[in-house]
């Protein structure tokens, strides 16, 4: 077994892992800031430029991003980085071609992108659900005319043989503002005005989309929905969460994949703890088993606040890209110029090593539990002790004990042949070490 199949098995993403803990502590490692892949300023792109969509190609990037030229206008942009070249594929003109998310086919032959075009008119919605009524500049609309006004208020797709050609697959919205089952406590409908984190989903057989939710006024939240053809999406749901407050966190600019080889999703979001002034300001790690419920593993990156006092400065772009020892991460640094707008708005690589992401530590001894499957007459065991640390690991409450010190990113102990194909209770003790992860 390669290091970076076991490794990839992640066990420990949450409390929520764990039949029993005392004394120990969840540790995320934080990635390593690596080189500045975009500069507005060089490229002489207005700081406003943001909203980034990264898909590989071959050993390296390719990049598309919304280019806003003026206030009512803008373009979506296709980068190729190794040419040095910038396309203007979607434009619009008087209403915000806002935030496109891209993404390939389930069968991977074409490109979709998913996306909000909105009137910045503040439309709100005042009759019930299924008799939508909008109150537009004082007038109430009803359908029909509802129709004419809200067309322009929505998710549309598109689609593209090569990410520079497209063509609309519907010429009115995907999923409106006011889908069935949407949140947005602040303006009555939804503008999607945030970044927009859509994929196919291998785990649940289906396209799934993750898009802000509004809380209330500086609230911000996530929703989510998923649907078998990219056109048919079901009603949204807010993402569940242990202890979230909704009137004091914000969770926002969300994106999501699937972890491999774990049957989980994982998702990194900008994060305040609160909607002004905020005292934590960061990029937060979680994980899913569902794409509803999620854990909140902490913060992965520090990131500073923006100027006005009420937003993250870093806007995330991506989650993992595998690149074999270590994942390559991006985040967009001052996006829309909002910790400096006489600066560059900066997309920024980091690094950060697959095989160490996430664990439980533990200072002074501390003892957890945990089941899973044995599939082997053996643990691979990925941890780190200092010097006079170690770790006991017991199953079923078996008298033999598996004893392990020093430091070893893939250490390989045996164990009864018993326990093969048995899920089992495992009992660790741990000292001054951090266990990464335990597969079989």
């Amino acid at each position: 077994m390669s290091i970076h199949t076991s490794v990839a098995k992640i066990i420990f993403y949450g409390y929520m892992c764990l039949q029993s803990h005392e004394n120990v502590e969840f540790v995320t490692n934080s990635p390593t800031r690596c080189e500045t892949v975009i500069d507005t300023e060089q490229l002489n792109l207005p700081v406003d430029s943001g909203y980034y969509n990264i898909l590989r190609n071959g050993d390296g990037y390719d990049f598309i991003f919304r280019n806003l030229f003026y206030y009512w206008g803008g373009s979506t942009c296709f980068y190729n980085a190794k040419e040095g070249t910038i396309v203007n594929v979607l434009q619009k003109k008087y209403h915000l071609n806002h935030n496109f998310c891209v993404f390939p086919s389930k069968c991977g032959t074409t490109y979709y992108a998913i996306g909000g075009e909105h009137s910045q008119s503040r439309l709100r919605l005042c009759g019930k659900e299924e008799e939508p009524t909008i109150l537009y500049r004082g007038a109430k609309i009803t359908p029909p005319d509802i129709h004419s006004i809200y067309h322009q208020n929505g998710l549309y797709l598109m689609q593209s043989p090569d990410m520079l050609h497209w063509d609309y697959v519907k010429r009115i919205p995907v999923i409106s503002g006011i889908h069935p089952g949407h949140t947005d406590n602040f303006l009555g409908y939804s503008k999607f005005d945030s970044k927009i984190s859509c994929f196919y989903s291998e785990i649940l057989q289906h396209y799934v989309l993750f898009v802000r939710a509004n809380m209330g006024r500086r609230c911000r939240w996530v929703q989510t929905t998923r649907s078998k053809d990219t056109i048919h999406w079901e009603p949204f749901q807010l993402l569940q969460m242990e202890g979230v407050n909704f009137n004091r966190d914000n969770y926002y600019h969300f994106d999501a994949m699937e972890y491999p080889e774990t049957g989980l999703f994982i998702g990194l979001s900008a994060y305040t703890n609160k909607g002004q002034w905020p005292t934590e300001v960061c990029i937060k790690l979680m994980f899913s088993k569902d794409g509803v419920t999620w854990v909140d593993c902490g913060g992965i990156l520090d990131t500073p606040m923006s100027k006005d006092g009420f937003r993250n400065s870093t806007q995330t772009t991506s989650v993992f890209f595998d690149r074999g020892e270590y994942y390559d991460m991006f985040f967009n640094e001052n996006y829309n110029g909002i910790l400096d707008p006489d600066k560059s708005s900066t997309l920024v690589k980091y690094r950060i090593p697959k095989d160490r992401l996430i664990g439980v530590k533990a200072g002074d001894v501390g003892r957890f539990e945990f089941d899973m499957g044995v599939r082997s007459n053996h643990l691979t065991l990925n941890y780190d002790c200092q010097d006079d640390g170690y770790i006991v690991f017991t199953i079923n409450d078996d008298p033999e004990e598996v004893i392990v010190h020093g430091n070893s990113l893939e250490k390989h102990v045996r164990i009864d042949e018993k326990y093969i194909g048995q899920n089992v209770r495992i009992s660790v003790e741990m000292k001054k070490g951090v266990l990464y992860s335990c597969a079989s």
